[in-house]
């Protein structure tokens, strides 16, 4: 899994959803040395959306497979709780989220830190 990133996001509908921190999530499944199921996610407050997801061919392979699937949200209601079901059996939980969550405030606050270091070491010489 890599973590691509964090933004705020603020959502015009009427949900509480708005000014909320989001995380993007890239979740690769591999079996051995074949395909690889990969999904695109966001993590939110209140859990793990699944945006999309694709199988691509063996790492390292320039193999791809050329049909991509539908989009996760045109997938029977059932069967996208099944894929969220297989992710949390992999360790994809609410717990996860968090830790990540919190792990990207603390590097971020940490970054913001060293480059205000760096601005004023610069600005003073």
């Amino acid at each position: 899994m890599s973590v691509a990133g964090e933004h705020d996001q603020e959502d015009d509908d009427d949900d509480n959803k708005s000014d909320q921190v989001e995380i993007s999530l890239t979740v690769t499944v591999t079996k051995g040395d074949g395909p690889r199921l990969e999904f695109t996610c966001i993590g939110y407050s209140e859990g793990i959306t699944i945006e999309g997801m694709l199988m691509k061919g063996p790492e390292g392979s320039s193999k791809e497979l050329p049909y991509e699937g539908p989009e996760f949200t045109d997938l029977d209601e059932n069967l996208q709780r099944e894929f969220h079901g297989y992710l949390e059996r992999r360790g994809i939980t609410m717990s996860l989220q968090n830790f990540l969550r919190e792990y990207m405030m603390k590097k971020e606050g940490k970054e913001y830190v060293n480059w205000l270091k760096n601005m004023k070491e610069f600005v003073q010489n």
